[in-house]
């Protein structure tokens, strides 16, 4: 009953204030019940506490069945007040990168429905990007040059052109493997990040990386500028195949090719996740108006 006030008190908001519209409304009709979920089922792990709780003689233990289902719904209902403020589809970026200048970079936004979304320029005032995200701090630190970004809306491709720093070697002048990996793993994940912003995919969480299996096909010289690309194999629930290319430009080399599943956690596993960012204040309520 505790738990199910505190939901209640919760999701107050999203009536009275004023950075929610009714279509912040609209975006949580959907997930209802996964809040009634998080709000009549304890966290995991909790009727084995509340059962020696009850032999100590200690009583109710409101961590488990009260601050965890009312931080879920505080979290959830923050995330849905940030996909009411965002502009449905996904945002062009028109910030210019000096990689634009080859002529096969060129070519890329030539295509029909292709849009340039991110840049070096831009990831640095992202609100979830410019603090700790790899390719922040690989542009910070030199390992990247610059990078821009495009996706194709319609056929549902990411393209992500790089320039190479440097001090990004394994064996020497020659590109780390894991180097490599991590350039594909983040790309698939700029491509799931667009898919949900045309909300193409039946969840709108998170997804991490499950399985990332990467077949190397040749050497990558340290300073090269190099494209990757993301596709989508198939969508089966809370689960999304993948697929990936490096290579130095579309109709050249190969470097390496990628097959990835990334998988949306489960309703537990979620609120688990939504307080563990309300603690380190990843999605603090108070700001959860300004769009992403």
């Amino acid at each position: 009953m505790h738990a199910r006030l505190l939901l209640r008190a919760n999701l107050a908001p999203l009536t009275t204030h004023t950075c929610l519209s009714q279509q912040a409304q609209v975006v949580l009709q959907p997930h209802k019940l996964l809040l009634r979920h998080i709000a009549t089922n304890p966290a995991p792990g909790a009727a084995k506490v509340s059962a020696e709780s009850s032999s100590s003689g200690s009583g109710f233990n409101k961590k488990h069945f009260v601050l965890y289902p009312a931080a879920a719904a505080v979290a959830l209902t923050s995330v849905a007040a940030v996909q009411a403020n965002q502009q449905p589809g996904v945002q062009e970026d028109d910030e210019q990168s000096a990689l634009l200048d080859a002529q096969w970079v060129q070519r890329i936004p030539e295509q029909q429905d292709v849009l340039q979304v991110l840049s070096a320029k831009t990831i640095e005032t992202h609100p979830l990007l410019r603090q700790d995200h790899i390719f922040t701090v690989f542009l910070k630190n030199g390992q990247l040059q610059d990078m821009v970004c495009f996706y194709n809306t319609s056929a549902k491709k990411y393209y992500t052109v790089l320039q190479l720093g440097r001090e990004v070697c394994g064996f020497p002048t020659i590109v780390h493997g894991g180097f490599t990996a991590t350039i594909m793993d983040e790309t698939l994940g700029f491509l799931l990040f667009a898919l949900k912003k045309q909300r193409e995919l039946p969840f709108w969480g998170p997804a991490y990386t499950a399985h990332l299996e990467v077949e190397y096909k040749a050497k990558i010289s340290a300073g090269a500028t190099i494209l990757c690309t993301a596709e989508v194999e198939s969508v089966n629930g809370r689960k999304v195949w993948m697929k990936s290319t490096v290579s130095d430009g579309p109709s050249g080399k190969v470097y390496a090719t990628a097959r990835a599943l990334f998988v949306a956690p489960s309703s537990t596993r979620l609120a688990q996740d939504a307080v563990k960012l309300l603690k380190d204040g990843i999605f603090p309520p108070d700001k959860m108006g300004s769009s992403m």
